[in-house]
């Protein structure tokens, strides 16, 4: 995706915090973490688990089912369960 689309105002989004949002029909959760802007695609790519229910913790989401850790910069896998 190549097109800016506006989809929540800087001032819903505490840091940290998440919210899961839809984007062109596809699930995507926006981060804020130390004061930056992330968007991931709401999938932990270890059993397919929303990434819009974990926890932020230094500078990762964690997956609410089996804890595996994603850096919110690029969505790589830190650590699997």
């Amino acid at each position: 995706m190549t097109e800016f689309t506006p989809v929540a105002k800087k001032k819903e989004l505490a840091d940290p915090g998440s919210m899961l949002v839809e984007v062109g029909g596809r699930l995507v959760v926006l981060l804020h973490v130390d004061g930056q802007f992330y968007a991931l695609d709401d999938v932990c790519t270890h059993d397919g688990g929303p990434l819009s229910s974990g926890t932020i913790c230094d500078g990762a989401i964690v997956c609410p089912r089996h804890g595996a850790k994603f850096d919110v910069r690029t969505g790589a896998a830190i650590t699997m369960p």
